[in-house]
């Protein structure tokens, strides 16, 4: 498979928890009712933005399961008034890049919950 280049957007990730430190802590935060549900939504999309960096664009199993998470993000935050971006989930810009979706709502919620 081809590496295809990262966005400049990816740099959002810079101080991110590894992926499995992260899986293993939304998954323990969810199983003790610890996480509100739009936290979960949006680092789980964050985590499948992640895992599928450099994916090509072309295998749809990558692309499913990257549309289901940004969609169901998006969903929820469109249902809540949620967004913290200052590109609704309307906005046009999400249609041609839904990754930036995650990536805008997951800048702000880092910036108030990781450490550098």
């Amino acid at each position: 498979m081809t590496p295809f280049p990262l966005s400049p957007d990816d740099t959002v990730y810079l101080n991110a928890p590894n992926l499995q430190q992260e899986t293993e802590k939304i998954l323990r935060l969810r199983r003790a009712g610890r996480i509100s549900d739009r936290d979960w939504l949006l680092r789980h999309a964050a985590l499948t933005d992640r895992q599928t960096l450099g994916a090509d664009p072309a295998d749809g199993k990558v692309q499913a399961a990257l549309q289901r998470s940004v969609g169901q993000l998006i969903a929820f935050d469109t249902a809540n008034g949620t967004t913290a971006g200052p590109l609704t989930t309307d906005d046009p810009a999400w249609a041609a890049d839904p990754r930036g979706y995650i990536r805008q709502e997951y800048a702000i919620w880092a910036t108030g919950n990781l450490r550098p």
